[in-house]
Formats: C-alpha cells, sequence, structure tokens
C-alpha cells in the first residue's frame, strides 16, 4: 500500500508532506515523491494528518472488560493473595479479542503495555501487545519489557480491608528496599532452590530491566528516590506524576523517565486532579526528561479518549504539537524497550499508522479516518460501531 499525498508527523519532532509505502506490514519507504507501484494500493491522505499509532504506555485493554465483553471484569492483572509477586506476567492475562472488541485503532490506539494493577508492592512483568486481533501471541509485540512495582494507597486499601499487610505506608516502603537488597545479594547455589520472587527482581537491580514504579504524590517519590539510592543501576520510571513541581533536576541526572497518568475521578490519593497540573510536566520536558502520556489506568470506556484528552491538556501548556505527539508516540516506545519496533514512521519500523481527518492535538473535529496495525487496516471511517 502507498499513503499518498499527506502531512506525516514522523513522531520525533518532524512533518511534511510526503508518502509512505507499506510492505509486508512494516514502513518500506517515506518521501515527499514516490510514485505508485503497478499492483499496489494508494490511500489518497490529501489534506489529512498521518501519525504514528498511539502507545499506551500502561493500560489493562483486553485484561479487564466492561460488562458487555467477553471476559466481564476479569481482573486477571489482579493477584490478591500476597503483595510480592514478581515472578507474575501480565502477558497471561492479555486476551485479544477483548482489546479488539473495544476498536482502539478509532482513537489511534495500536499498542500498549499491558500491567498489572497498581495493588501490589511489586506485582510482575508489563509486556507490549498489539490491539487488535485474537491470539495474544500474533499481538505481542515484546515481552517482559519493564517490572512493574507500587508505592500507591490503593495497596492499603486492597490488603488493610482483609485485615492483612500492607496497611501502613511503613510496611510499603521497607519491604520495598528490602526486596530490593535481597535480590541485589542473591547468587544461588546449584545445590539451592532458586526463589522465583529475587530471581525475578535481579534483572531488575542490575539494570537489566526497567522498574516501573506507581508513585501516588511527591513524598512517595522522595521515599523511592532515597531508597534507589543504594541501588544505582536501576533504571527507574516513575508512574503518575501528581504533585512534581517541574524542578525536579535529579530526574535527568539519573536519566529517570516519567510516564503521566490522570485519573478520571479525584481519588483520595491516587494522584488527584487536585494535585496534578500540566505546567510541571512541560518544565521536565524542556529540561530533557523523557515523558510517555497514558490514559486513565482503568478498563473504563472513557479510556479510549483519555490519551488524545491528555495530550491536548498537555498542548495547552506546551504550545508544540511535534513535541506532544513524542509523548503518545516515541517516548512510551522508548520507556518500554520497543522503540525499534513501534513509535515512529520511519523506514524498518512496523506500518502502525492512523490517518486523521485533522491534527487530533490541534482541533477537537479531528477523527481517525484509518488506522493500521502491522500494516493491516484494523479501523476505517464508517465501521460499525461494536462497543459503545
Amino acid at each position: 500500500m502507498l499513503i499518498a499525498n499527506g502531512t506525516v508527523h514522523d513522531g520525533k519532532g518532524n512533518a511534511c508532506l510526503a508518502n509512505v509505502r507499506i510492505t509486508n506490514g512494516t514502513i518500506a519507504e517515506v518521501a515527499p515523491e514516490l510514485a505508485a507501484r503497478e499492483g499496489e494500493e494508494v490511500f489518497d491522505a490529501t489534506g489529512m494528518e498521518v501519525m504514528p499509532g498511539f502507545v499506551q504506555a500502561l493500560g489493562h485493554w483486553g485484561v479487564n472488560g466492561s460488562m458487555t465483553e467477553i471476559r466481564p471484569s476479569s481482573q486477571d492483572n489482579d493477584e490478591l493473595s500476597e503483595p510480592i509477586t514478581p515472578e507474575l506476567e501480565a502477558f497471561y492475562a492479555f486476551n485479544g479479542r477483548a482489546a479488539s472488541i473495544q476498536q482502539l485503532g478509532a482513537w489511534g490506539l495500536t499498542a500498549q503495555g499491558v500491567a498489572p494493577t497498581d495493588n501490589n508492592l511489586f506485582g510482575g512483568t508489563i509486556s507490549v501487545v498489539g490491539l487488535s486481533g485474537v491470539n495474544p501471541y500474533d499481538l505481542l509485540i515484546k515481552r517482559n519489557v519493564a517490572m512493574a512495582a507500587s508505592v500507591m494507597g490503593t495497596m492499603r486499601d486492597a490488603y488493610g480491608k482483609r485485615g492483612v499487610a500492607p496497611q501502613t505506608r511503613m510496611w510499603i516502603f521497607t519491604h520495598f528496599d528490602e526486596q530490593l537488597r535481597q535480590a541485589a545479594a542473591y547468587e544461588p547455589k546449584p545445590e539451592e532452590k532458586p526463589n522465583d520472587k529475587l530471581a525475578a527482581l535481579k534483572p531488575v537491580v542490575e539494570g537489566e530491566m526497567p522498574l516501573v514504579v506507581s508513585c501516588d504524590g511527591p513524598v512517595a517519590v522522595a521515599h523511592v528516590r532515597d531508597i534507589l539510592e543504594k541501588y544505582p543501576k536501576v533504571k527507574l520510571v516513575i508512574a503518575n506524576g501528581s504533585g512534581l513541581s517541574g524542578n525536579e533536576d535529579w530526574m535527568l541526572e539519573r536519566d529517570v523517565a516519567l510516564i503521566v497518568r490522570v485519573p478520571s475521578s479525584p481519588l483520595e490519593e491516587a494522584g488527584s486532579p487536585a494535585t496534578f497540573s500540566w505546567k510541571p510536566i512541560a518544565k521536565l520536558m524542556d529540561m530533557g526528561v523523557t515523558v510517555a502520556l497514558s490514559g486513565e489506568y482503568s478498563n473504563s470506556l472513557g479510556a479510549r479518549e483519555d490519551l488524545i484528552w491528555n495530550a491536548a491538556e498537555l498542548m495547552k501548556v506546551l504550545h508544540d504539537e511535534e513535541r506532544v505527539l513524542t509523548a503518545i508516540t516515541a517516548a512510551p516506545a522508548k520507556i518500554l524497550g520497543v522503540e525499534d519496533v513501534i513509535g515512529t514512521i520511519e523506514p524498518g519500523k512496523r506500518a502502525d499508522i492512523c490517518v486523521w481527518s485533522a491534527n487530533p492535538l490541534k482541533t477537537y473535529d479531528a477523527h481517525a479516518v484509518r488506522t493500521f496495525q502491522a500494516g493491516e487496516v484494523v479501523y476505517a471511517e464508517g465501521d460499525e460501531k461494536t462497543c459503545m
């Protein structure tokens, strides 16, 4: 296929009139002058905006469904038998059909980091998947890209009501430190039975796997920063962003990335809008911190629009659509370690592309005209809506 005559935004900060050739599910060429080949389908994108498919850095699509989905409210990524489960994989909870029924391509979404919930101190690994299809192995982009951790108050809510630990911040941060300490010292002897939890955390303390820590405010961020001073190899990613000032120079010095999630309702502690501002986020981006936006961390249908909505909110303070676009394409791909596969429009990348009627970061009148995942059309304007 040839996507012709559109304004191509590469996700790296550049935009120009160009054509995009897709061959065998991969972007083969991007250039202003590309003639259609014999037998090649041409999609005329004149007057339209061609963007990389949006990447939801952290999400539950295909895991927790609405009550109309194939597995209603299954919550298969919310293991509450114990609060420390780093050996688990969120990928095993993913169901492609439960994700594709949401027609996420209609909102420009083509990939996500499927993750455990915030209810465990170490919840397990994150994997990157496509969002339209059936077989999770066919949709898998990369497995076990990062370890999910949480120091959120939601953990106390989940376990405290059962009268078991964790019930306090003392427990949360003490055990956060202790698990990393044990993992750093873990060197099993051949005759010993492996410790699955410490073995799962060993790549984290050795810097071989990023650690994504969900924090519910500046105090939690400060505790995490202090504890990780003892583990300099850890590649830290902070998730949420509430309460940040924009003056966190240490994030740049240590190469700490940020995934911004904005909750749809003002919860007591979990990053309430009352404590959130986009100005510090823009300031951190200006400073050079890698920032990815994410939709609201739930399975609600509204989360489909949240990624674009958050990008539009960031536009109000950053005033640069190309940099904002990077925060929902190239930046999450980089944080999740799949920047060599998705996140930008350039030769060799997977053809995850959305063609928009107008720039969705500049006007609310924009709508998706056609969305491709690995070169296959997963949404076309006029498709019957299967999930409202």
